[in-house]
């Protein structure tokens, strides 16, 4: 996920790694908050895949900085990895899919109607299969457990109102 969050990034803006940080921490704070540790290896290899690539410069005060930039490959591979997401992990799948719906503004409309048809599927499927668990007479969940599965499916619904 963190990828896209980059590249999305560099869609908007040719940046330093730090201001792909920052960047990165102001407008998708409650989905990440990634370091720098992070931001480089998935830099490099999103430069070894070609979706971005960098300007070298030199400061006055001697100091190396790279500026990334996303290639147009790195566009086409933003564009078709949201609207191609698949939401396999389901730990993971509501998280993910606030996070493509969220940047699916780079979308086109044909792309987009792709999009929503698959994410409000495979979130219908996974709300289903939560329901199913919470009906499951063989497993018994707390109060508390039960509470948050019920929060899972009213994320859920909202999800699938916002895409809609």
């Amino acid at each position: 996920m963190l990828e896209l969050l980059i590249l999305y990034i560099l869609n908007k803006y040719d940046c330093t790694i730090y201001k792909i940080q920052k960047l990165i921490e102001e407008m998708f704070f409650i989905f990440s908050c990634p370091s720098l540790g992070a931001i480089n290896p998935a830099l490099k290899r999103l430069e070894s895949l070609g979706c971005v690539e960098f300007e070298s410069t030199v400061s006055d005060g001697g100091k190396l900085s790279k500026t990334y930039k996303l290639t147009p490959f790195g566009l086409k591979y933003l564009k078709e990895t949201v609207s191609n997401f698949d939401f396999k992990n389901q730990a993971h799948m509501i998280n993910n899919a606030k996070v493509c719906i969220s940047i699916s503004d780079i979308l086109d409309e044909k792309d987009r109607e792709k999009f929503v048809l698959s994410a409000t599927s495979k979130l219908k499927i996974l709300k289903k299969d939560i329901e199913n668990k919470l009906n499951n007479p063989y497993i018994i969940y707390t109060n508390i457990q039960k509470e948050v599965f019920l929060s899972a499916i009213k994320d859920i619904d909202n999800l699938i109102m916002v895409v809609e």
